[in-house]
C-alpha cells in the first residue's frame, strides 16, 4: 500500500514540475523581447502590445509591420483558447521558454515578409511560383493578402522560420519541439485551415533542413528558400 501511494505522490509531483500553464503576460514579454534581439540583425525593431487593451481578438500572438515607423507591432493575448489550451498541457514548464521564443519569431517572419513586399517590392521573393512577379504591385499585392489567397503561404514562412530557430537554439531537442509544432498546426486544421502548414512542416523535420546552411547566413533567408524547395505537392 505504501509503495503504490508513493508511486501515486511521484507522478503527481512530476506531473507538477512538467506541467507548463497558458503563457502568462511577463512569459510571452519575455519571450518577445529575446526574439527583438534575434532580429536586430535585419535591421527590425520590435513594438509589444497587449492585444486585449487595443480590441485584437487574435489568439497567442499577432503581428503587423508599421509602414509609418517601419517597426514590427506584435500583440500579445494572454486569454487561453480552446486547442492552444490543449497543445500547452503537452509542452514541458523546461521547454517553454524557447518554444514561446520559436512563436515570437514567426510573429517578427511576418514582419520581414511583409517589409520585403511593401516597402523593397521583392514580389518573386514573397510570392509563389505561378504568380507574375513584374506584374504585382502594391496595391495587387495587399488586395491578395487581404483576400485570403496567400494565408498559408506566409504561415508556411514564419513556422518553418521558428523550426530553423529551434534547430539553432536546442539542437538536442529540436526534432521533439518541431514535431510538436506541426503536430498542433495539423491538429488544429479543423478550426483554422488557412494555418495547417504541416504538409511543409514535416518535409523540413524529415530532411532536417537548414543542418548544413551556410554558416552566419540569416535563418530568415534560409527560411525564404526552403519554403518554395518544400513546396506542398512539389
Amino acid at each position: 500500500m505504501k509503495t503504490c501511494i508513493a508511486a501515486a505522490f511521484s507522478l503527481l509531483w512530476c506531473g507538477w514540475v512538467t506541467a507548463a500553464p497558458y503563457p502568462t503576460e511577463v512569459q510571452f514579454r519575455a519571450a518577445i523581447e529575446d526574439a527583438a534581439k534575434l532580429v536586430q540583425a535585419e535591421g527590425l525593431n520590435l513594438e509589444v502590445f497587449d492585444a486585449q487593451k487595443v480590441g485584437l481578438e487574435r489568439p497567442l500572438l499577432a503581428a503587423r509591420l508599421s509602414l509609418e515607423s517601419g517597426n514590427c507591432l506584435i500583440f500579445y493575448n494572454t486569454k487561453p483558447e480552446d486547442g492552444l489550451i490543449q497543445y500547452f498541457e503537452t509542452v514541458t514548464a523546461s521547454d517553454l521558454p524557447v518554444l514561446l521564443r520559436a512563436i515570437a519569431l514567426h510573429e517578427a517572419t511576418h514582419c520581414i515578409e511583409q517589409r520585403e513586399a511593401y516597402v523593397r517590392k521583392r514580389f518573386d521573393k514573397v510570392l509563389p511560383p505561378g504568380f507574375r512577379g513584374d506584374n504585382v504591385t502594391v496595391q495587387s499585392y495587399r488586395s491578395a493578402v487581404e483576400s485570403g489567397a496567400l494565408e498559408t503561404w506566409g504561415e508556411a514562412l514564419a513556422d518553418i522560420a521558428s523550426l530553423l530557430y529551434l534547430k539553432q537554439a536546442t539542437p538536442d531537442q529540436w526534432l521533439e519541439l518541431a514535431k510538436g509544432v506541426a503536430g498542433m498546426r495539423r491538429d488544429l486544421a479543423r478550426k483554422w485551415p488557412a494555418h495547417d502548414t504541416s504538409p511543409w512542416l514535416y518535409k523540413v523535420i524529415a530532411a532536417e533542413a537548414g543542418a548544413n546552411s551556410t554558416a552566419g547566413q540569416s535563418l530568415f533567408e534560409i527560411a525564404f528558400q526552403l519554403r518554395r524547395q518544400y513546396r506542398p505537392g512539389d
